[in-house]
């Protein structure tokens, strides 16, 4: 994978309606989140569907995430809470190829942070621009994904 294509910009998020479902385990999962979304709330998501990841670190199996779509309107259920996501200033990089080639991305962009002197406020977002559709799964190749990490000032 050429990593000299991928570029780290930065970039001020808007404060967004969301729906989400907070999940533990793998990332894999989550299609399970986007579905219950989906049934509830389909004719009013307005944008892609992303990851919210709220560990400091990776994890495998064990993983603190919430799968969510950007909404026009809607109301909170039993498994969904619907709420602004706040915005702010942001660090950004757009991968291109399959998910389990993410490691060499958020490499990229975590040294771009730590060079800058930024602190990550939690949490993070995956946003799917492009990956497998509904029915087929598509060319892995093909997948955009755009890692944002909210940042503050280092004040250490």
């Amino acid at each position: 994978m050429n990593q000299s294509a991928f570029e780290v910009q930065e970039t001020v998020l808007n404060p967004m309606l969301i729906a989400g479902v907070r999940m533990t385990g793998k990332y894999s999962d989550c299609g399970n989140g986007f579905s219950q979304i989906g049934r509830q709330l389909g004719r009013h998501i307005c944008g892609n569907a992303f990851l919210l990841h709220y560990d400091d670190e990776y994890k495998a199996d064990n993983a603190d995430f919430e799968a969510c779509m950007p909404i026009r309107k809607g109301t909170s259920s039993e498994t969904i809470t619907v709420r602004e996501l706040a915005g702010g200033r942001c660090v950004s990089l757009l991968h291109r190829g399959p998910y389990d080639s993410l490691a060499g991305s958020y490499e990229m962009i975590l040294e771009y942070i730590r060079q800058q002197g930024y602190a990550i406020s939690s949490p993070t977002r995956e946003v799917y621009l492009k990956g497998p559709g509904m029915i087929f799964k598509g060319n892995p190749r093909h997948y955009r994904t755009e890692i944002q990490m909210l940042i503050t000032e280092d004040q250490a």
